[in-house]
């Protein structure tokens, strides 16, 4: 190596290490600061980013948990409405598909049988659906799903002359919130409403809200 060049490499190095550790991003005529360790700090997570989608895409991951549930109901029947509510449990089981975002569910709920006087109201369900969850802030994710579902319902009073039980298959929307507290478990809320896909059913339009606690395998 030539003196020159040497040279040249000694000033290059003092440069580099005299220079503060700032990098300027050019947009048209408006720059925006952004230091050095936040730039390694979004290479990483990008990085840590792809590496989990390559991962997920050979090993999807599976979901299984547990909740609480709300249901409120409209049924007509005998040319009469009533509204009812009932409280149950919900399991759930899942996978992932092509992406972490995008998953497959399947969701049974119990909500008893609910008795006044001589009435006498029971109702199951069973869901399909398929979802996409993404970050929302921090550790607050959001999901947004969509399938079907059916529901098993008894509705009887035998003061009125009411007996109802059937099963009526309906269109599933629901929409939620996830807090993910630790890598494979997340706690948080979902709303769903549902509408029956057949004319002549009494269950008709209903609103669910439920509490949820999701792992990961």
């Amino acid at each position: 190596m030539t003196y020159k060049n040497s040279v040249k490499v000694v000033l290059a190095s003092l440069f580099l290490l005299i220079t503060p550790t700032m990098v300027w991003a050019a947009a048209g005529k408006d720059y925006e600061e952004v230091s050095y360790d936040d730039l390694l700090n979004e290479l990483t997570s990008k990085k840590q980013k792809l590496q989990h989608e390559n991962n997920t895409a050979d090993n999807p991951r599976l979901h299984v948990g547990i909740g609480y549930a709300n249901s409120f109901s409209n049924i007509s029947t005998g040319g009469e409405k009533f509204s009812r509510h009932a409280t149950g449990i919900q399991l759930n089981a899942g996978t992932d598909l092509i992406s972490p975002e995008w998953y497959a569910e399947g969701i049974f709920r119990n909500y008893g049988t609910n008795s006044n006087g001589s009435e006498d109201f029971s109702l199951r369900e069973l869901e399909g659906k398929i979802g996409y969850t993404n970050l929302l802030q921090n550790v607050w994710h959001y999901t947004i799903s969509t399938g079907v579902s059916n529901r098993f319902m008894k509705f009887s009073d035998s003061t009125r002359n009411i007996s109802v039980d059937e099963s009526t298959p309906s269109l599933v929307i629901s929409s939620g919130i996830l807090a993910q507290v630790h890598k494979n478990l997340s706690i948080g809320a979902e709303v769903s409403g549902r509408t029956s896909m057949v004319n002549r059913s009494a269950d008709q339009n209903s609103f669910d809200f439920a509490f949820r606690l999701n792992t990961s395998l």
